[in-house]
């Protein structure tokens, strides 16, 4: 005797499966599948001591203490802990810094992309308020 699923059955797998899925969306349990920025917008404080001790993100643009802009190209989650941030010159031509982001307990740990690789050596934090 072969058994076979009823309509509800199916229905009812379904509707658990799609709950399922969006409760792990909802939790980032794959990753961040959005473009949630890993640094939200906000005034922050650094461990620089040079133009960028104090920075503020708005929602496409990053400010220095200094007053210097630049624009925000990247600035999102590529896993549930790390992320990339990819700033441009708004005057200076086609300049464009990119940095690897990693959420700590204190902030976030921000290091210069050079080469391809993150350069611990010249890492900065920022401070979440």
């Amino acid at each position: 005797m072969k058994k076979k699923l009823g309509i509800i059955q199916v229905l009812a797998i379904l509707i658990i499966g799609i709950m399922i899925g969006a409760f792990a969306e909802r939790g980032h349990v794959f990753g961040y599948a959005d473009n949630t920025p890993i640094i939200p917008n906000g005034i922050y404080k650094t461990t620089k001591s040079d133009r960028w001790s104090k920075i503020k993100f708005s929602n496409n643009e990053l400010k220095g203490s200094d007053g210097r802009r630049t624009v925000i190209v990247d600035n999102r989650y590529t896993n549930r802990t790390r992320g990339r941030l990819v700033i441009a010159s708004l005057n200076q031509g086609n300049h464009s810094w990119s940095y690897y982001v990693a959420k700590i307990k204190e902030g976030w740990r921000v290091s210069p992309i050079i080469n391809g690789k993150p350069d611990g050596r010249s890492s900065f934090i920022i401070y979440t308020n």
